[in-house]
């Protein structure tokens, strides 16, 4: 009888021992040093994530001569970024050879990439359903079945290259859809989105949109995100300039932030700026005081990161580019949330 009881105990010790090592040695539901989402809070290596940062198309060769980067020149401006900071450009089928180049020196650094894989405005070269050339938007066709020809592959081509890579914070399936009725572009969403994970399970997925008055009401761009492949909605707002009104938060934050949290799903400001520079109606230093207290409120409302209109290496007009030796970088770098990454 003793050594029944004996054994009984030892067994159970043991199996208290393997469950514990069971435990302890289980694998995290996360891929180390990737981005991931836990219903509407943005997520890295465990940690609630926020982001506060820039857009640069120059990145990956569009635009002038003079606001273009070397490779030396994207080293050193990663190398000068906290840590997992996000950085969104381009990888359009126009615009996508130089996306090696930066996939490596993001790897290198510790940087994120926000990479859209098409252009809805038609600019960079991204002329594939075009109505009438660089900013004037795709037909509406496009939406509906022309971006299976060329636009289609070229995302798969791409989310199959790099979907190993903690270097992607999320793929874009395109900037700023338009020029189609709300439900062709939901549905050109919803198709692209399910192809993008079922090549990269890996990464989230953002849909690039403007906003709610865009697409004829909240509602309908609520309905555009309604899919489970997509992870994150996305606001674009230049509500500072519009007629002078010099506004802080968007009035179409809130509604979008609302659709996005209803959704269980992240919002991201995707782009936001304020025009200045020389001879413009505001100052370089005003334009950063106002941009942190955008920050301010977008990320303390909850969005997952806010990226500023637009960096490039050298800016020499008035407009909402801003150039290296602009303060708008410094703030970006200082900024408390990229402290804590």
């Amino acid at each position: 009888m003793k050594y029944r009881i004996h054994l009984f105990i030892t067994i159970l010790l043991s199996s208290i021992f393997v469950f514990d090592i069971a435990i302890t040695t289980a694998k995290p539901k996360y891929k180390k040093d990737f981005l991931y989402r836990e219903g509407r809070q943005l997520m890295l290596n465990g940690k609630p994530y926020q982001c506060a940062s820039f857009n640069s198309f120059q990145l990956c060769g569009c635009g002038h001569d003079y606001e273009l980067f070397t490779d030396e020149q994207i080293d050193n401006l990663f190398a000068s970024l906290p840590k997992n900071t996000i950085v969104r450009t381009w990888a359009t089928p126009a615009f996508n050879h130089k996306t090696d180049k930066l996939v490596e020196l993001a790897e290198r650094h510790s940087i994120k990439l926000l990479l859209s894989l098409g252009d809805g405005r038609c600019g960079c070269g991204d002329f594939d359903g075009a109505a009438n050339g660089d900013g004037n938007g795709k037909k509406p066709e496009w939406y509906k079945d022309g971006f299976r020809k060329q636009y289609l592959p070229h995302v798969i081509k791409m989310v199959s290259k790099y979907k190993d890579s903690p270097a992607i914070a999320m793929w874009e399936i395109i900037n700023e859809p338009g020029e189609a009725d709300w439900a062709t572009i939901r549905d050109f969403l919803h198709e692209v989105a399910a192809t993008i994970k079922k090549y990269d399970p890996n990464h989230l997925v953002e849909s690039g949109t403007f906003a709610g008055w865009a697409y004829d009401g909240v509602a309908n761009y609520k309905a555009m995100h309604d899919s489970p492949h997509i992870d994150v909605g996305n606001l674009h707002e230049y509500d500072y300039d519009y007629q002078n009104s010099n506004t802080i938060e968007s009035p179409h934050f809130e509604p979008c932030l609302k659709a996005m949290y209803e959704l269980d799903k992240v919002l991201i400001v995707g782009e936001t700026g304020i025009d200045s520079g020389d001879n413009c109606r505001t100052s370089r230093q005003r334009r950063v005081e106002a941009m942190r207290e955008k920050f301010d409120i977008y990320l303390g409302m909850g969005a997952g990161a806010v990226f500023v209109w637009n960096l490039a290496n050298e800016s020499r007009h008035c407009g909402f580019t801003f150039g290296v030796d602009d303060p708008m970088l410094k703030m970006i770098i200082d900024y408390p949330v990229n402290k804590r990454k």
